[in-house]
């Protein structure tokens, strides 16, 4: 008799079966965020969860199912921190204020729940491979949305048409989830503060700005 084929599908949205388990919600999180994929134990986040595999096994099909179904809940978590600005609409008339809106948005989910945004940033490090597979899954491909609004950066002359619009993507990408490893304290404000530095960096680079010009010596620039 062949094996029915599990529907991960329905384990996205409104009846993602992970809300009815709170104590396997925790214990995926906690072992996810901590672990890769391949490394995390099933075992024993069934375990912590105390849940039968049988159980476990009818509702989530494995544990991809059950890392989908976490995953799901930790996307609609942060994208409820990014709907007032998409709320108010993209202004693609200015690149780096939008970046600046996004890097506020992505400090809040950061704060609000710091277990989740280190699953995030640790979805980043996982296989390629594994990642198609998991973004096959939505409706929205994210990465591909971002990408074209950096097209649009370079076609208006924002961003520098020498660097490709899918590179940058990527450096923003990689800064925005790391921005955790910038910051020195936990005070709203200096995280804000060092978010928009990093724009600042994006936008203008690190070498000496023209306005200072030449017959300016770095001892003169900082004696002030």
């Amino acid at each position: 008799m062949k094996k029915r084929e599990f529907n991960y599908q329905a384990l996205i949205g409104e009846d993602n079966p992970l809300l009815r388990f709170p104590a396997l919600k925790e214990a995926a999180i906690d072992e996810f965020s901590e672990k890769s994929f391949s490394d995390a134990s099933l075992n024993e986040i069934l375990k912590k969860a105390g849940m039968s595999k049988g159980s476990f096994y009818h509702h989530f099909g494995d544990k991809f199912g059950l890392y989908l179904a976490m995953m799901d809940l930790i996307v609609q978590k942060k994208l409820s921190f990014f709907y007032p600005l998409l709320q108010q609409g993209i202004d693609f008339s200015d690149f780096f204020e939008t970046l600046k809106a996004v890097m506020r948005a992505t400090l809040e989910f950061m704060m609000a729940d710091e277990r989740m945004h280190h699953l995030s940033i640790r979805f980043m490090d996982e296989e390629e491979k594994f990642r198609k597979r998991f973004y096959g899954f939505f409706v929205n491909d994210y990465t591909q949305n971002f990408n074209e609004y950096v097209y649009q950066a370079v076609q208006s002359g924002q961003v520098d048409s020498r660097y490709p619009p899918a590179f940058v993507a990527n450096v923003i990408e990689i800064l925005t989830a790391n921005l955790n490893k910038l910051i020195s304290s936990g005070d709203p404000d200096h995280l804000l503060a060092t978010a928009y530095q990093v724009v600042d960096v994006l936008q203008h680079g690190i070498a000496p700005r023209p306005e200072y010009g030449k017959e300016k010596h770095d001892g003169d620039r900082f004696s002030n």
